[in-house]
């Protein structure tokens, strides 16, 4: 779990690099989410933008938006499905919210944790999708749910943080709002990057001081 908010700091700093981009993308990203069926690829242009921003100095808007154009159709029946799984398990949590009985009680906690378990795999998927050689949704996912059953504890640090950031960015807008998306993007990638530092999949680089920062934010 402290590597977990040892991620959390790290997000907080990368979010302070460029975050104006992190800001537009944020309001692209809810913008192109109306549609609904586009959601998934606003989602990853904004993930793709997070994932670009500290690699690539001098990244603009034009990167959120050919990711955009890559993924809209591709993106399509995940955005479907997500609707559905949403909508029942909703559905499911209003039908018995007010039934006391034991097995309703029961039925109530196990639909809050598939949600919240998709919603770790979400966070979870996206960043390995482009981190992927050959780009795909299925062996993605498949790496994230490893990722998550190898990591419970600092999945939860990191579930947590982002869904009180979702929560600010509903209960506080407008201030909020205009950066919650990039924050959880920004969250996401810096989780999937340090697990992937610890599993040796990648090369962990040297901690930053504070005079060479930005040339590590470059160099992730």
């Amino acid at each position: 779990m402290i590597a977990g908010f040892k991620v959390v700091w790290r997000a907080v700093k990368r979010l302070n690099h460029q975050s104006h981009l992190y800001v537009w993308g944020n309001v692209l990203w809810l913008l192109l989410s109306l549609p609904i069926v586009t959601s998934t690829a606003a989602w990853m242009a904004l993930v793709r933008l997070g994932y670009t921003i500290p690699r690539q100095p001098g990244v603009t808007m034009d990167e959120f938006w050919q990711t955009f154009r890559q993924l809209w159709l591709k993106g399509i029946p995940l955005a479907l499905f997500n609707v559905v799984f949403v909508f029942v398990n909703v559905s499911n949590l209003l039908a018995y919210w007010n039934d006391p009985s034991l097995l309703a009680v029961m039925l109530r906690v196990s639909w809050v944790i598939v949600v919240l378990l998709w919603f770790a795999l979400q966070l979870y998927a996206y960043p390995l999708y482009f981190a992927l050689d050959n780009p795909a949704f299925i062996p993605a996912f498949r790496n994230a749910a490893v990722m998550l059953l190898q990591n419970p504890g600092f999945t939860l640090v990191i579930v947590i943080t982002a869904v009180l950031v979702a929560l600010l960015g509903t209960i506080l807008p407008p201030v909020l709002v205009l950066l919650a998306g990039g924050a959880i993007a920004v969250l996401a990638n810096a989780a999937v990057q340090d697990r992937l530092w610890e599993a040796g999949i990648q090369a962990r680089p040297p901690e930053p001081d504070e005079e060479s920062e930005q040339s590590f934010y470059a160099d992730l």
